[in-house]
């Protein structure tokens, strides 16, 4: 008789089982390692983005328009006081100072625009209309020095006021460029909840066909446990965890979003306070200035009263050219980091396939060899 025919025809069949069962072993390992660092990445990179360059862009908004809303408010106290705005030392100080820190967060804006060249369209112009801001200020300045030319001080007043509204309008509607930058970032394909799918039934049919392999291990060869592919089971569940950081990391990026839209309602109350005061203030200056003809004017400066504050402690002091949130600047901030932070997951789950796939290979050597794959 031949060796073929001596060899039992079961001994064919269960060999190539093997051989298919390793192979699929390892194709679907590749599969669960490239959908898993898909996602990973994904997620990494939107919340890189959005940490770095979305929510200071915002913050630097909000800060902005805060510095510009106090400077307007120093510059009309000065001036109403009998003070200098450009002069060195006295009221006019504080104007310099938070024209200055306005500066600073426009620049801040510019280096993490997220709104593409649109955006920085328009912080170009808004940079330009500020210059045109402190030149109407200066003329002010120069004017309320000089009794007789008081008058047409304050209506250049005004007409700084008014450029500062469209200084600030403008800010708004480049923050809300911003905002829908971070809402891309936040809901998109990679933070989807279904995007779960995508890596999670690679993963789930590596370990059931693990398990169904351990059994069928166990039943046609009638030993233990093999030891290699029970490691090999458990370095799956690791993948299966580390990738699972992905959504905690879309969540908090999502909260992150959600406490930038809270911030909001505050910055927004602090900006219509000073805004107010500073209008107030300059309704005074018409009101002694234009005794007679002036009363539409002055009743429209001060129709816009803020409403009540949100907290006790929500007006900013021009003491400090801090931002009046800062700590909750600091901690927004720290969330979208903490979301970006990817935790090396990108380099441990390269390893851990690596490690199934050298597991998986270790485990069907010796079963394998039994039926003449030596080399395997």
């Amino acid at each position: 008789m031949t060796a073929d025919a001596r060899t039992p025809p079961w001994v064919s069949s269960t060999r190539q089982t093997l051989v298919r069962l390793r192979g699929w072993l390892l194709g679907v390992t590749v599969v669960a390692l490239a959908t898993s660092l898909a996602v990973v990445l994904g997620v990494a990179g939107n919340a890189d983005v959005a940490a770095e360059r979305s929510v200071p862009a915002i913050l630097a908004s909000y800060d902005a328009q805060d510095a510009l809303r106090n400077a307007h408010l120093a510059a009309v106290d000065s001036l109403g006081d009998g003070g200098v705005v450009l002069g060195v030392g006295g009221p006019g100080v504080e104007f310099q100072r938070q024209i200055a820190a306005a500066g600073q967060y426009l620049t801040l804006l510019a280096e993490n625009n997220a709104a593409g060249d649109d955006g920085t369209r328009d912080i170009q112009t808004i940079e330009a209309l500020l210059v045109t801001y402190t030149g109407l200020i200066g003329q002010a300045d120069a004017r309320f020095r000089d009794a007789e030319l008081r008058a047409l001080g304050v209506a250049v007043l005004r007409d700084a006021a008014s450029l500062l509204n469209d200084i600030l309008a403008r800010i708004m509607e480049l923050r809300g460029k911003q905002l829908l930058a971070l809402e891309d970032q936040t809901h998109n394909r990679w933070t989807n909840e279904l995007t779960a799918a995508l890596w999670l039934l690679p993963l789930v049919a590596l370990g059931v066909l693990l398990v169904r392999t351990q059994v069928y291990l166990t039943r046609r060869f009638r030993r233990a446990v093999n030891v290699p592919l029970l490691l090999a089971t458990v370095a799956a569940v690791g993948m299966a965890a580390l990738t699972a950081l992905s959504s905690w990391s879309a969540h908090r990026l999502d909260e992150t979003r959600a406490d930038v839209v809270v911030v909001h309602d505050s910055r927004q109350w602090q900006i219509s306070d000073v805004s107010f005061r500073a209008a107030d203030g300059l309704a005074a200056e018409v009101q002694a200035e234009c005794r007679i003809g002036c009363e539409d004017t002055i009743r429209e400066l001060r129709s816009k009263a803020p409403s009540p504050s949100p907290s006790p402690s929500a007006s900013s002091s021009l003491s400090s050219t801090a931002p009046p949130d800062a700590a909750a600047d600091a901690a927004i901030t720290a969330d979208a980091r903490d979301a970006a932070d990817s935790r090396s997951v990108e380099l441990a789950l390269p390893v851990l396939a690596l490690g199934i796939a050298v597991l998986v290979l270790a485990g069907f050597r010796p079963r394998l060899a039994e039926y003449g794959e030596r080399s395997t």
